[in-house]
């Protein structure tokens, strides 16, 4: 399919100085686009925001260029004597303006970016994208969204199947020639690299979809490990679907948009090129207030037809679907978390004839492992599926991760048929199962077997018998190790692992016995593997479940410690089991249903006596004291998913999500006798950082807690902390604001082996008019749930990828020098979006965080991946009438 690119550079603004007589710049730009000729504007001297008003740069190219490279905006210096100094570069992905509904035009301010400088001005163009001709074979029509449910604007007509696909390259930092080459150089081109490879993926996928029959990619998740000299892999994964757009009547739109669409200001609008693009596919009328039948564009969970969604009979090798919301009747059971990791040696892949095909065999064998767990509880499919590796030298860990689950192919006709609380019941026979298991009968209908404690990958779904309020728990295991190289060090972690999951689920098993729990949804585990030390932090969201059995407090018995002792701690156990189900507002009724039979006797099974516990030392006594508190203030509701199980959606606000980021650094070394109990310290007073700075608000929930961990040097750790904080107004009183900050004093003071900060630019509140309580329009919200509280979705652009380098000679704080570019890299990706005409990026997420200590002391190199789905939603919805 080939077409014709066409770009045009306006004007910018706020550059730099580079001439340091005039204090002025003499800035010209260059475009180019794949190999073709380079086109460049004419100088404007002696200014900070030039005006270049270019002809129009025209590019002949096919079709799988303008799917795989990017539109690369390079602004230099003009100099007469030395060579032209290099300002910033802009890389443009042209994939959304080949996607169906979208306008083929982009247009808008981008900021300029350097890898050793960060943002230097910003520029404006306009870029078109016009295809000649049209060919069957292009997988430009294929969509791929983030997020792990169907977005509002489709239906989901069928589940194809599970894709996946990687690419393998050198990495530019390790090739000969950066040895020669300058620094930054070196970085442009290992960006370049990591952009072009996730295209190239893109497209890949893309072809595979189209061969499959369906039209779109839910839960597109892209990765990247760097192998270091091994080269780059850059892999992805999602679930091949066939949609449907939806035909909706909303209010909102302008009447007179027709008028505004004809206008000549509407070539530098995107936003009414946007609507110009989808205009004819949605009507605006004032008759209808509410959206269509088929979802609700307010509510986390969608709705869907229950005769329309298909899932596929005949199942592909690997019945794996990275999807996370499901309708009702879909998911007939749930039999647990199903895992597999594997522990590699990268020079072993390299003597291999195909370096992608010894990988892909790597990956293959880790889903075979988890398809046999699959079958072994009894299920058919896996969602929530995702993939991670960890690499540290010539060692790389690879896991993979879902939950186990039987799909009905066949969904009941009406709603009264689903029993709420059959995906409690294990789907397996108990007598004929390889483990141990104590099944109790459902105390909701009364006839069903249910596990004591559930583990899930997936949010709640919306069917579950959610008793109360959930909250968000945490647990770590921290081990030190010899420092080894080749096969030992391999050898040694795969010895380990094993031990650091058991004791992981152990303190799981026990934080929710403490909460009054007794299941997890939305688990993640985050595994880093140093040269010096392992680390390995499971977080979720705690929930009761009524149909399951109600969880009690354990016991502790120690045949060392005086009995007072061991009284006290009981008592401390007690109160703090007493307080949480008050807290979480759990109610003990498991009477079941009206009408429901009477269970039968249950006499065969084992014992149902509370846990004991058995403290050895004084390590063990520490590790249940930590479950005892809870780094959250007591007005947080905190979640690891989207939303928090058991809150309406009336209650959560609507003013606006905020993204939280806490970095610390850790001394890691042997020597400094890091323990599970001191990490576990550490992240509870970062935690509550986080929260110090939302000490003035009345209510907050906080959701997508998230943890990222890093081994930059043998004897360092860096963890950060991210999470979306929606606030509820009016503010606290000042009285309680002095309470709270005087409560979390004893936080602020930073330790010797810690570098923190706690000051946030994007707290603040004031993004629209006080009357409306609404963002302005040109502000571009983020937010990592796939839906913004109180909005309506009216337009999906795709997803939108980013790489960034960052790197400085002069790093004093490592700490603010991250949360600087992050938030740079969030005013890239903000203007991306706003160009495109969007004033929203859904299921924003933090993919790579890789932060690289330099040779030099003050020298440190940051690697940032961000992505999420590109929207337009209107923040005009009617409120309700309690409201």
């Amino acid at each position: 399919m080939p077409g014709i690119v066409k770009v045009r550079i306006l004007e910018g603004r706020n550059l730099p100085v580079m001439d340091r007589a005039s204090e002025l710049t003499d800035a010209y730009v260059d475009v180019k686009f794949h190999e073709r000729n380079i086109f460049r504007t004419q100088v404007c001297s002696k200014t900070l925001c030039p005006k270049w008003n270019s002809d129009w740069f025209k590019f002949e190219v096919d079709d799988d260029q303008i799917q795989e490279d990017l539109l690369q905006i390079k602004v230099f210096d003009k100099d007469t004597v030395t060579a032209n100094d290099p300002i910033g570069k802009v890389y443009i992905s042209l994939v959304p303006l080949t996607c169906p509904g979208n306008h083929n035009t982009i247009s808008g301010w981008f900021p300029i970016f350097d890898t050793l400088h960060g943002i230097r001005g910003e520029i404006k163009l306009i870029v078109k994208v016009k295809y000649i001709s049209e060919t069957k074979q292009s997988s430009c029509g294929v969509k791929f969204f983030y997020t792990k449910t169907v977005p509002p604007l489709y239906e989901l007509v069928e589940i194809k199947s599970f894709v996946e696909e990687l690419v393998i390259e050198d990495d530019p930092e390790y090739k000969w020639i950066d040895k020669i080459r300058t620094t930054r150089a070196s970085n442009e081109a290992r960006q370049l690299l990591f952009l072009r490879l996730c295209t190239s993926l893109q497209r890949k996928i893309g072809s595979k979809v189209l061969e499959l029959g369906g039209n779109a990619v839910i839960g597109y998740r892209p990765s990247v490990d760097l192998e270091g000299s091994f080269g780059v892999v850059v892999r992805a994964i999602g679930t091949c679907v066939l949609l449907k757009e939806v035909e909706t009547s909303f209010v909102g739109a302008s009447d007179t948009m027709d008028s505004h669409l004809t206008t000549p200001e509407s070539e530098n609008n995107p936003r009414l090129l946007a609507r110009q693009g989808s205009h004819k596919k949605y009507s605006c009328t004032s008759e209808c207030s509410e959206p269509g039948p088929l979802f609700d564009c307010t509510s986390p969970t969608l709705k869907f037809p229950l005769s329309s969604p298909k899932v596929p009979c005949n199942y592909t090798d690997f019945p794996f679907y990275t999807m996370g919301g499901f309708p009702n009747g879909f998911v007939s059971s749930i039999g647990g978390l199903v895992s597999s990791r594997s522990v590699r040696l990268l020079d072993k892949l390299e003597s291999m004839p195909e370096e992608s095909d010894s990988r892909d065999k790597l990956w293959l064998e880790l889903r075979k492992e988890v398809r046999t767990h699959m079958k072994t509880l009894g299920c058919n499919a896996v969602i929530g599926y995702s993939e991670r590796s960890t690499i540290c030298d010539k060692l790389c860990v690879l896991s993979a991760i879902g939950t186990a689950v039987i799909l009905n192919t066949t969904p009941p006709a009406s709603s009264d048929q689903i029993s709420a609380c059959s995906p409690c019941h294990i789907p397996y026979n108990v007598h004929s199962s390889p483990f141990n298991i104590t099944p109790y009968t459902c105390a909701v209908c009364g006839s069903g077997k249910v596990p004591d404690i559930l583990l899930t990958t997936i949010d709640a779904l919306p069917n579950m018998p959610v008793n109360g309020n959930g909250c968000f728990v945490k647990v770590q295991a921290f081990r030190s190790k010899k420092k080894q190289t080749g096969e030992g060090s391999a050898h040694s972690i795969g010895q380990q692992l094993p031990f650091l999951e058991y004791e992981v689920h152990q303190q799981l098993t026990h934080k929710l016995k403490i909460k009054g729990m007794n299941a997890v949804v939305g688990i993640h585990y985050e595994l880093c593997v140093g040269e010096t030390a392992i680390l390995y932090i499971a977080s979720g969201t705690a929930v009761y479940l009524s149909a399951l059995p109600p969880a009690a407090p354990f016991r502790v018995r120690c045949d060392t410690a005086e009995s007072v002792q061991v009284d006290k701690l009981q008592e401390a156990i007690q109160a703090a089991y007493e307080k949480n189900v008050t807290c979480y507002n759990i109610t003990r009724d498991n009477t079941p249903v009206s009408g429901a039979p009477a269970p039968d006797l249950d006499l065969s099974f084992a014992s149902k006596d509370v846990i004991v516990v058995d403290i050895e030392d004084a390590k063990d006594e520490i590790k249940i004291e930590s479950t005892l508190s809870s780094p959250f203030a007591d007005n947080m509701f905190t979640s690891s998913t989207s939303s928090v199980p058991g809150i309406s959606d009336d209650a959560v606000p609507s003013e606006g999500a905020h993204i939280l980021t806490q970095i610390c650094r850790i001394n890691s070394a042997p020597n400094s006798a890091m323990e599970t109990a001191d990490l576990d310290i550490i992240l509870n007073k970062n935690i509550q950082l986080l929260c110090f700075k939302l000490r003035k608000y009345k209510t907050c929930f906080l959701s997508n807690i998230r943890f990222h961990v890093h081994m930059p040097d043998e004897d360092e750790l860096v963890i950060a902390i991210s999470a979306i904080a929606l606030l509820s107004l009016p503010l606290c009183p000042v009285g309680k604001v002095g309470e709270i900050k005087r409560r979390y004093h004893r936080f602020i003071s930073s330790g010797s082996n810690e570098i923190r900060f706690c000051e946030e630019d994007i707290m603040n509140l004031s993004h629209g008019s006080q009357e409306s309580g609404m963002l302005a329009e040109n502000h571009v919200q983020l937010t990592p749930s796939h839906h913004i509280p109180g909005t309506v979705l009216r337009h999906c652009y795709g997803h939108i990828n980013i790489f960034l380098i960052r790197e400085s000679a002069d790093v004093r704080d490592l700490s603010s020098f991250t949360k600087n570019f992050i938030m740079e890299a969030q005013a890239i990706l903000r203007a991306h979006v706003g160009a495109l005409g969007g004033n929203a990026l859904l299921e924003y997420r933090l993919g790579e965080l890789v932060l690289i200590d330099g040779p030099q002391k003050f020298q440190a190199q940051i690697l940032l991946n961000i992505s999420g789905d590109a929207a337009y939603v209107n923040y005009d919805t009617p409120r309700h009438p309690s409201e």
